[in-house]
């Protein structure tokens, strides 16, 4: 099933090159390989690896009694992005928590004050925003949902909407994200002297609406190809 997938999103990538002016793609990842082409892991307290079709990450703390903020970010294509929808099948987490972030770069207008990221970060049980990954994880849930089956977050200048297994959980707008930087897998916990590992995994990953150059287009669908032969 996850190979008849990928061929027809190899068509379709195919399709988008053929018609010169379109500016979206559909874009999917089904985790058979590992590709640092198209994934960055970004912090020292996780590790993220593909088996059997699917993303694993584990938390592997340095210390204890501190927040960890660990990303696996999309980098397949170069953001600014803006009007997506991506998909999540098969996501659950235990001891942690695990989901999409969407982070805006805010450049400082003074020298003395460093630029900073926003991020709003999607769990599977929980929704938090962030300021440059500084998070501290409490104990509540608004979900008692660890596992999914299907996870959907769109975002459209500034509005954000997620639903989780057809029922939908939020719907907001911020007119400070007008555009998203960085799109990633977001690993969190808070990590005691009782419980320093938890597991996240994901079986498929999903992004419509991408919009790319013709020649990333073609580059995209070249290293599809070649994964096929």
């Amino acid at each position: 099933m996850k190979n008849a997938r990928r061929f027809l999103n190899t068509i379709v990538c195919i399709l988008l090159i053929s018609l010169g002016g379109a500016d979206a793609a559909f874009w999917e990842d089904p985790f058979e390989r590992e590709s640092e082409e198209n994934w960055q892991h970004k912090g020292e307290d996780s590790v993220w690896t593909v088996e059997n079709g699917l993303l694993k990450a584990e938390i592997q703390a340095r210390g204890e009694w501190r927040a960890i903020f660990e990303l696996y970010q999309f980098i397949a294509f170069p953001g600014p992005y803006n009007d997506f929808t991506i998909t999540l099948e098969t996501v659950g987490v235990s001891r942690a928590r695990f989901g999409i972030a969407l982070a805006k770069h805010f450049q400082s207008t003074l020298p003395e004050i460093d630029d900073e990221y926003g991020y709003y970060l999607f769990f599977t049980n929980d929704m938090q925003p962030s300021r440059d990954g500084d998070l501290f994880v409490d104990p509540g849930q608004r979900w008692n949902t660890p596992e999914l089956q299907r996870m959907l977050l769109q975002f459209k200048d500034g509005r954000f909407q997620l639903s989780a297994d057809g029922e939908s959980r939020i719907d907001f707008t911020d007119a400070n994200f007008d555009q998203i930087d960085i799109i990633a897998f977001v690993l969190a916990a808070y990590i005691t002297e009782e419980a320093n590992v938890g597991n996240a995994w994901v079986e498929n990953f999903t992004i419509d609406g991408l919009a790319v150059s013709p020649k990333r287009k073609l580059s995209t669908t070249w290293a599809h190809l070649k994964t096929e032969l």
